[in-house]
């Protein structure tokens, strides 16, 4: 299990900036099964392309998915969406 401040290092490593440095560009958003990284322009349904990522609260591992796949869904649903996602690399 992982910690809200290590899935907040974690996710300054996907988004590439901390969110003290940037106020406003993304948060955290908490659920059962971890947290999903809340970039803002992400619900705007008039952009595409987007994905949606989530860190996993069991193993830290971060998963992406595709614009196809709504935040909310992913939120409400997430054992039943996330064979649509992908393991994101994180690399070092």
């Amino acid at each position: 299990m992982i910690t809200r401040e290590q899935a907040e290092e974690i996710a300054s490593r996907v988004v590439r900036t901390k969110p003290e440095d940037s106020p406003g560009t993304w948060k955290l958003v908490e659920f059962d099964a971890g947290w999903l990284i809340e970039v803002p322009a992400m619900f705007d349904r008039s952009l595409r392309g987007g994905a949606t990522c989530v860190i996993e609260r069991a193993t830290g591992r971060v998963m992406r998915f595709p614009s196809s796949v709504p935040p909310d869904r992913i939120l409400s649903e997430y054992d039943d969406v996330v064979s649509d996602g992908r393991v994101e690399s994180l690399g070092r």
